[in-house]
């Protein structure tokens, strides 16, 4: 009887030993499930080219901009030689897709934040260029579209109010420092001279990336 016992033990062993090794399913293909997750990014900055940092205070200083000859005495500002250039804004963009199945876009708005001081009768001509990304990191498309002039922040686009920069971002990685879109701010008169008051001015420039 012990024989016979020990006999059936190792017989049942065997099988079980077989059973963890395969089931009746196995054929010559194997597979299983992967998730892969890709996040949405949304993430930008003004690399100032003129400092080699990211963009800090910038001072528009009218006090010797005045045209020579007739009346350049009186102020009569030469607005063109009041500008900052190779500030470049750089950004990176992972969209999704919307439930209805089409692609989320962003765009970039600019505004001066509220609270933010700045002259009567003037503008901040913003004017931005054609974006340039590195290799791969996009397609002239997914980088979106610039609009076209640029944008005037102060008498035209009041302080807290929103003015579209760039449109239709889809997937992109512009790069870093001198890549995206390089920006040039201007000054330029936009009412009577009469407006306008001596004094320093502080306003902050907030630049937004978000879906549309």
């Amino acid at each position: 009887m012990k024989k016979t016992n020990l006999l059936f033990a190792a017989v049942l062993t065997v099988f079980a030993q077989a059973a963890f090794a395969q089931d009746n399913n196995d054929t010559n293909i194997a597979s299983h499930q992967l998730d892969v997750n890709v996040p949405e990014v949304a993430l930008l900055d003004i690399f100032d080219a003129n400092t080699g940092f990211e963009a800090g205070a910038i001072m528009m200083d009218m006090t010797n901009v005045t045209l020579a000859g007739v009346n350049g005495e009186a102020g009569l500002y030469a607005f063109q030689d009041i500008s900052y250039g190779n500030l470049f804004l750089n950004y990176t963009s992972v969209t999704g897709i919307l439930g209805s199945g089409f692609d989320v876009t962003r765009q970039i708005d600019v505004m001066f934040e509220p609270g933010s001081t700045f002259p009567s009768n003037l503008d901040l001509r913003i004017t931005p260029e054609v974006p340039l990304i590195i290799a791969n990191g996009g397609t002239a498309d997914s980088a979106g579209s610039i609009t076209p002039g640029g944008v005037a922040l102060g008498a035209t686009t009041a302080i807290g109010t929103n003015a579209l920069l760039v449109n239709s971002i889809e997937s992109v990685y512009t790069g870093d420092q001198n890549y995206g879109v390089k920006l040039t701010y201007t000054l330029e008169q936009n009412g009577n001279f009469a407006g306008y008051k001596a004094g320093v001015y502080n306003a902050t420039i907030r630049y937004t990336l978000s879906d549309i």
